[in-house]
């Protein structure tokens, strides 16, 4: 996707949800001018007529599917994992975050794994597809979790603004976990123990 196509892509989404939840006449307004703009912009990238394409658009509106996380299983060659300790609640978890609009879930695991530890990795196999019911963890809307296995290939072990500690932990001597990222550590451990036997 081009960097055009990501610009584009983002912003009728803006406008999209401003239109679905504004109740304000001037943002209103605002939104659909940003409809209009990104629209004419289509059509000048895809062929099809700016009115159909915002037509499209529109039906779209207040249809708002699940949040999509993904987060990274990542070993050292001791079977160590990856971790990181949270800023905002100051529990355990793999690096993880939201996937952007724009990104493949891989291309949003690189961006959070590098932001949270400064380590680059590989994605590799997703091992596993979680979700998070209204309620759960205290949290107010349906999500999607893709967990992958990945390789460290280079970068600099360091925290961040989002987390208050990162390095490779083994997973038993840890206790306070974020939502279900024990369950994700002990599903990566497993995974992990299964490719090293099976080398």
């Amino acid at each position: 996707m081009t960097n055009l196509s990501k610009l584009l892509d983002e912003l009728r989404s803006i406008a999209q949800l401003g239109l679905n939840y504004s109740k304000d006449e001037d943002d209103l307004e605002r939104y659909r001018r940003l409809l209009d703009l990104s629209a004419q912009q289509y059509e000048a990238n895809c062929g099809l007529s700016s009115d159909v394409i915002k037509e499209r658009f529109q039906r779209e509106l207040g249809y708002i599917t699940p949040k999509i996380g993904v987060s990274a299983s990542v070993f050292d060659t001791e079977g160590k994992q990856l971790l990181v300790k949270r800023t905002d609640d100051h529990t355990w978890c793999l690096p993880c975050g939201w996937a952007e609009v724009g990104e493949s879930p891989q291309e949003s695991l690189r961006r959070e794994v590098l932001e949270e530890t400064g380590l680059i990795v590989e994605v590799k196999d997703q091992i596993r597809l979680g979700h998070r019911m209204p309620g759960d963890f205290g949290l107010p809307h349906t999500t999607y979790h893709l967990q992958f296995y990945c390789v460290l290939v280079g970068g600099e072990l360091r925290g961040s603004h989002e987390t208050t500690d990162v390095g490779f932990y083994d997973i038993a001597d840890i206790d306070n976990w974020h939502s279900d990222h024990e369950l994700e550590a002990k599903t990566a451990r497993q995974y992990w123990a299964a490719e090293l036997t099976s080398k």
